[in-house]
């Protein structure tokens, strides 16, 4: 199972005789999964805050900037960085925040606080998204498999983030860490979607060893290149 991709339900209490509530995420049954030493790895990564913000940033930039504590990037499909917190430029007046759980409510509050003299839209998404990491020194070449973007180093470097099919799904993949022997990207994909994608990552990364993954519904999947068949 995913590492730390259960957890009691806050503010439930179970019913006398009952299973206490748990929170799970969509990838909770898989655990991370691995090819030959230092090739490929994949892992969920769960639990964290997430949340869409409208914003035109020639506007609304410094006050974000004071409310949220960081920067927005300077250019279109970056990110930035600073801590656990982070901030994905999605699109012209579109950014992805992320950050810990633990500070979602009371970051978005101050956010909303900071942020009321100025036109804009916060969103919560933490249950609408989860992320897969994808880790090791074969990492940009099992995803160059499953999409066109371009992947190279000139053209894709660390901190930079983009909306893309991957196989048959949609989702953000942003690169994290960038030396070839550690590289880390992750992809933020809706949850209906993770298994699908969890699948053929791993399939993308059977000529390193990693091994087969079995959707969980058992379904017969079949992308442009990669083709699984399940009985």
């Amino acid at each position: 199972m995913a590492e730390n991709a259960k957890k009691p339900s806050e503010g439930l209490e179970p019913s006398e005789g009952l299973t206490p509530p748990e929170r799970r995420t969509p990838l909770a049954l898989r655990q991370s999964v691995e090819g030959a030493p230092g090739t490929l790895r994949l892992a969920e990564t769960p639990f964290a805050g997430k949340f869409i913000l409208r914003l035109d940033p020639a506007r609304g930039g410094e006050a974000f900037r004071e409310a949220a504590g960081l920067d927005l990037p300077a250019a279109p499909l970056m990110s930035v960085v600073n801590g656990e917190r982070v901030v994905f430029w999605l699109g012209p007046d579109e950014f992805l925040l992320l950050v810990p759980e633990a500070e979602a409510a009371a970051f978005a509050e101050g956010v909303e606080k900071g942020l009321a003299g100025e036109h804009h839209q916060l969103v919560d998404v933490s249950d609408y998204y989860t992320a897969i990491e994808i880790s090791g020194r074969k990492a940009r070449e099992a995803l160059m498999k499953l999409t066109t973007l371009d992947l190279h180093p000139r053209g894709f470097p660390v901190g930079c983030v983009a909306g893309s099919n991957f196989a048959r799904a949609q989702g953000w993949l942003w690169l994290e860490h960038g030396e070839e022997e550690t590289a880390r990207f992750r992809l933020y994909v809706r949850w209906s979607m993770a298994d699908y994608l969890w699948c053929v990552l791993a399939d993308a990364g059977r000529e390193w060893g990693v091994p087969e993954q079995i959707p969980a519904a058992d379904e017969t999947f079949l992308t442009e290149s990669v083709h699984s068949k399940k009985a």
